[in-house]
């Protein structure tokens, strides 16, 4: 167990019944979950991994696989929907959650029969956290992923976070702007405000890596022994204290380009092995370990915060990871009581490093829905 790991009474999140319309290759679906563990088998392309979709979809209101919802919906309907009940072990009332989207990008969310604005609100209340294929990727994919997983983390963790980063963010556009069009008069004012926003977004950012370097350390040691030099390096997306003064320094150069070229939008959380980028020294299969010990990372801050539980969606690990990582990462996530949700070929081969789980398969009809059955 990890040293940085706590003694908490966590609120569990446990998803006990899942209902889908219309949603990726799922006419209806109707499924209750008994089990704390789920594996879900079948063939590549059957539908196993748009269930677990689905229940991160409702949660965050994205999908890891498609950047448009509109594309979650089943070929020739116009409107999908997602439906769960949940309950939190601190009492018995049992929450209902339904989202749908219609094709003209219209979203509706309502839990216990109100209206819900803002897919925010949702995703702290019912947490989920996916590691999916794409995931393990973390060390080779552009800035700009590293720098989702940060702000999604921090997000979760620090309740201002949001509304700074939307003004910062919303100051950046209207920043660029104003360089493409050429008015000079209020570029000045602009790049001041961006500056000391920017200078809190990354304020807010330092706080959460400086809890991630510490539990990544013991991680590492713990999942890949053998690195003994393996740490994170974060840039905030600028190099001096001053990004006023450096966006002055380059303001020729944002004119000519059109937008700025320093600022929140450039931040990075690196791994280096011996100060070198570790997606050039590590092999494949040490490159997957370091993508699960930063999204265990994320769940131990998570949790240790909230302190709740989140429920866990592992898309196609065994196919990913081999047995040493796997029986890592199920004994991990077993120490804590946890709702998890695993997709698998085969559930034969992962089921051993689980107890007490219930298995279900999935395939399609000659009409391409898909059913879920017990297995």
């Amino acid at each position: 167990m990890s040293p940085c790991r706590y003694a908490f009474t966590y609120i569990e999140v446990f998803l006990k019944k899942l209902s889908l319309e219309h949603f990726r290759c799922y006419e209806n679906l109707e499924q209750s979950f008994n089990e704390t563990i789920t594996l879900i088998d079948g063939d590549n392309g059957s539908g196993k991994t748009a269930l677990i979709e689905a229940i991160y979809w409702q949660s965050t209101g994205r999908s890891f696989r498609h950047p448009k919802s509109a594309d979650l919906i089943q070929h020739s309907q116009k409107e999908l929907t997602v439906f769960s009940e949940y309950q939190r072990s601190h009492n018995s009332t049992v929450d209902k959650l339904g989202v749908s989207y219609a094709v003209n990008n219209k979203k509706r969310i309502k839990c216990n029969g109100e209206i819900i604005q803002r897919q925010t609100d949702i995703a702290q209340q019912f947490p989920v956290i996916a590691i999916d294929p794409n995931a393990f990727l973390w060390v080779d994919h552009a800035p700009s992923f590293r720098r989702s997983y940060l702000d999604w983390l921090v997000f979760h963790v620090k309740p201002d976070y949001l509304m700074i980063w939307k003004k910062t963010q919303k100051l950046q556009q209207h920043l660029n702007k104003l360089l493409k069009r050429e008015l000079l008069q209020d570029v000045s004012l602009w790049q001041e405000q961006y500056a000391q926003l920017a200078h809190q977004v990354h304020l807010l950012r330092q706080q959460v890596v400086d809890q991630i370097q510490v539990r990544f350390s013991a991680l590492a040691q713990q999942f890949l022994p053998t690195l003994t030099d393996l740490t994170l390096r974060y840039h905030k997306g600028w190099r001096g204290e001053d990004l006023h003064q450096e966006l002055n320094e380059k303001h020729k150069h944002h004119l000519k380009q059109g937008f700025i070229t320093v600022g929140i939008h450039k931040a990075d959380l690196q791994c280096l092995v011996n100060q070198q980028p570790a997606q050039v020294v590590l092999s494949r299969g040490q490159k997957k370990m370091l993508a699960v010990i930063m999204y265990l990372v994320f769940i131990e801050i998570f949790e240790h915060v909230k302190p709740q539980t989140a429920v866990i969606c592992l898309d196609d690990i065994d196919s990913e990871l081999d047995n040493r990582a796997i029986a890592l990462l199920s004994d991990y996530l077993q120490e804590q009581k946890r709702q998890l949700f695993i997709t698998t070929v085969n559930a034969e081969t992962v089921q051993p490093y689980f107890s007490q789980c219930e298995v279900f398969h999935v395939k399609q009809n000659r009409h391409n829905n898909a059913t879920l059955h017990s297995a």
